[in-house]
């Protein structure tokens, strides 16, 4: 019986600490110990955006422009969300990279919904992004692409940004 409860007790202990490490893992534990702030880049960070939709043909607004907040994070990845409400469309998921100097590029998808609530498709949104040189400013062009739901294009859009740090 000793042996039997000794075989249990070490199981026990294998997989709780097997669970944790997991767990660790998946809360980016590993990334966390790995990273310092001399590991930061300058674009990380919650920005307050302005957003100006045009005409991809003629420059020409198209609109009352619109706020957006953007979360820029270690690692590359982003989110975003916009003041345009979200009956229509998803969550907006995003990869960052720094290019030379204050350049940047950021891209995006989000899920679009129908009125009535039904998948829509895609937009994909490519994102040039020029970092002041104060890092409390970005200027930025966009590119977005809408895909039906089997990934064909039915539009577009060529937005301009402006944007500010949020000092939190």
């Amino acid at each position: 019986m000793l042996k039997l409860t000794s075989l249990k007790s070490a199981a026990l202990v294998s997989v709780t600490a097997a669970a944790t490490t997991l767990l660790i893992q998946a809360c980016g534990g590993g990334d966390a110990v790995a990273q310092s702030a001399s590991d930061a880049d300058v674009v990380e960070g919650v920005w307050d955006s302005t957003v100006t939709n045009k005409d991809c043909t003629s420059g020409a607004v198209l609109g009352a422009p619109f706020k957006a907040l953007i979360v820029f994070r270690r690692g590359g990845t982003f989110d975003a969300d916009n003041a345009q409400g979200r009956a229509l469309r998803g969550n907006i998921y995003g990869i960052w990279k720094h290019g030379a100097g204050t350049a940047y590029t950021a891209n995006a998808v989000h899920q679009r919904f129908n009125p009535d609530g039904t998948y829509a498709g895609t937009n994909k949104v490519q994102r040039s992004l020029t970092l002041a040189a104060d890092a409390s400013t970005f200027t930025s062009t966009l590119a977005v692409q809408m895909l039906d739901t089997s990934g064909n294009v039915v539009g577009q859009a060529c937005p301009t940004e402006t944007a500010v740090r949020m000092n939190l």
